[in-house]
């Protein structure tokens, strides 16, 4: 019996390619079927509609970056080392699936919203590793869940200036650049709270 969810993992992948290549209003269930190989039939075995597909992808890739982040800040012992670390992480994880990184764009503004409170989150863990850091005095007193929004831009606008080939190479020859500014920033004394 594994080849359901072998099926289920094409049906995926299929669909996220064609999102990120078409967008999701771009995407019929057709088109899904055909490229994973498929009846239509056999892909609502897996997903009840096109919706539940693309939120079921989307949880799986927000809750992989989150583990990923979270596994690379463990790596480092200071503030610095945790974002080099998690920088380094996210641009390998972008770099080894661009598909994956441009579907979470397209679809992250209208399913936020529905990330629950047990779910991994990204932000979740850099505040987490700033909030550490201000304790230790590593940083200094701040707003960290702005700070931590300042860092995900800077991050997120690098991965969106590779995708429009405005920033060359793969990314992850960038992240000491990047990580470096984060740091830069994060030096930054506001009046805000932590």
């Amino acid at each position: 019996m594994g080849r359901p969810p072998r099926k289920k993992a094409i049906i995926e992948r299929s669909a996220l390619e064609l999102f990120a290549e078409h967008g999701i209003d771009g995407t019929s269930i057709r088109m899904i079927a055909e490229k994973a190989g498929v009846t239509e039939g056999a892909l609502y075995r897996h997903h009840a509609s096109k919706d539940d597909l693309v939120r079921s992808l989307f949880f799986q890739y927000f809750e992989r970056i989150a583990e990923l982040l979270a596994q690379a800040q463990e790596s480092g012992e200071s503030v610095d080392q945790k974002i080099r670390a998690m920088i380094r992480g996210f641009f390998t994880f972008y770099d080894d699936d661009p598909k994956g990184f441009r579907f979470v764009l397209l679809v992250q503004h209208v399913l936020l919203e529905n990330v629950r409170g047990d779910m991994e989150n990204p932000v979740e863990v850099i505040m987490g590793v700033l909030k550490k850091a201000v304790k230790k005095g590593e940083i200094p007193k701040q707003d960290v869940a702005l700070s931590a929004q300042i860092l995900l831009g800077i991050v997120m606008q690098t991965a969106i200036g590779h995708r429009y080939k405005r920033v060359q190479g793969p990314l992850v020859q960038h992240s000491t650049v990047i990580a470096d500014a984060c740091l830069r920033v994060l030096q930054f004394r506001g009046s805000g709270e932590s």
